[in-house]
């Protein structure tokens, strides 16, 4: 493909550089927290990807064009592939809170009253859906878009256009992190379901010395008692662990890119406040 050739005014090297930024940059907002809500028309996702594309383009270098469609094609799958495993990293913190709040709603009982979103046409419960939403207040409170906006552009440092490396590392931090995402719903979880685990243990007792009470009518509302009793209580909870949690998404985030990426790359990711 040679670069004597114009599109739009663009060389050749240029075109394949924009190609490329849009494509990472469209995958990306596809999967990551905020961007990726259905509540977003398509049509303004699509207008954000470009304007992103189009701002973050003036930052890279253009590309020498590359020297057939063939690697064209794989640099573009790279760049989904990048984009992907960006975004799904990130959303691996709301993943966790809503996981949390479903355990909660199965401990409480509520599990049997799931509700469709009407946005997502999904069948969800009603206190993951209710973790969900907070989380993401507290994510807008704290700016972490702004993070996630910043590590999008930056990751065009840490990963150059237009392949990426060592895919086999990703995979095992993928898993680390899923990891650590389920050690985020033992956190915002552990206080509800703890009480109403001592709560069960009660009634089981309950139900041996006098088994001719009928423990399900009579623990029923006190286990949804107790249940949103503690969870109002722990609510404070998730404000107090949220920008740790954010810290080590961004974290996960970086170390993600360097696997993609050339040694002694630069971070492209703010550094985490002490």
């Amino acid at each position: 493909m040679a670069g004597t050739w114009n599109v739009f005014g663009l060389s050749t090297g240029q075109f394949e550089t924009m190609v490329l930024v849009l494509v990472r940059v469209s995958a990306m907002l596809a999967l990551v927290p905020i961007f990726s809500q259905t509540q977003i028309p398509q049509l303004v996702r699509f207008g954000l990807g470009l304007l992103l594309a189009f701002v973050i383009v003036r930052t890279v270098p253009a590309m020498a064009p590359l020297g057939s469609l063939g690697e064209l094609t794989v640099a573009i799958l790279a760049q989904l592939f990048i984009g992907l495993v960006f975004g799904f990293v990130a959303f691996l913190l709301f993943t966790g809170i809503q996981f949390a709040g479903e355990i909660i709603d199965t401990q409480i009982g509520f599990a049997v009253v799931n509700i469709i979103n009407p946005l997502t046409s999904q069948s969800v419960t009603v206190i993951g859906e209710f973790e969900l939403a907070l989380a993401t207040l507290l994510y807008l409170a704290a700016d972490a878009h702004h993070v996630l906006i910043a590590g999008i552009a930056g990751s065009f440092q840490l990963v150059p256009l237009p392949f990426a490396a060592a895919p086999e590392l990703v995979a095992g931090d993928v898993m680390r992190f899923f990891a650590q995402s389920l050690f985020i719903v033992f956190q915002i979880a552990a206080p509800v379901a703890v009480a109403l685990f001592l709560v069960n243990v009660m009634l089981g007792l309950m139900a041996r010395v006098a088994p001719q009470m009928n423990v399900f009518v009579v623990g029923f509302p006190i286990q949804i008692t107790i249940g949103l009793v503690m969870l109002i209580v722990s609510l404070p909870l998730l404000g107090a662990v949220f920008p740790t949690l954010i810290d080590t998404s961004a974290h996960q985030l970086d170390t993600v890119l360097r696997a993609m990426s050339p040694a002694n790359a630069p971070s492209p990711l703010p550094s985490p406040s002490p």
